[in-house]
C-alpha cells in the first residue's frame, strides 16, 4: 500500500529554514488547507511541502511581497484549476469562437 508521506511542523520548519510562526503566517496568507494527526497537531504533505518551498522562494529569494506571491501562484496554475465549473469553461469557450470569428472576418475583408 502506497501511503502518503507527511511531515510534521518541526520537520516542515527543518526542511524549509523557518519558523513555525511564519508557517502559520503563510498558512493563512495563502489558504493552505492543513491536516491534523490523531494528537491535533498541524502536518503537512509532500505537495503542501513543495508548495510552501515555492511560497519560501518568491517570497524571499524573488522578494516579492504576500500579494505579489499569491498572484505569481495563481498564473502558475493550470488553466483548468481557474475554471469554476462547466458553464464558465463554455462561456469562455463561445466567447473566444466569437473573437475567432471575428479575426476571420477581418482578414478575409482584408483580401
Amino acid at each position: 500500500m502506497n501511503q502518503a508521506k507527511f511531515f510534521t511542523v518541526t520537520e516542515t520548519c527543518r526542511k524549509l529554514d523557518v519558523e513555525s510562526h511564519v508557517l502559520r503566517y503563510w498558512e493563512k496568507e495563502f489558504e493552505l488547507s492543513v491536516k491534523r494527526n490523531s494528537a491535533g497537531r498541524r502536518i503537512y504533505s509532500s505537495e503542501q511541502l513543495e508548495r510552501l518551498r515555492l511560497i519560501k522562494h518568491l517570497v524571499r529569494d524573488q522578494k516579492l511581497t504576500i500579494q505579489g506571491a499569491r498572484k505569481q501562484l495563481a498564473r502558475m496554475r493550470p488553466a483548468a484549476d481557474k475554471v469554476d465549473d462547466r458553464k464558465g469553461y463554455h462561456q469562455t469557450l463561445l466567447w473566444l469562437k466569437k473573437e475567432l470569428l471575428g479575426i476571420r472576418d477581418l482578414l478575409a475583408a482584408g483580401d
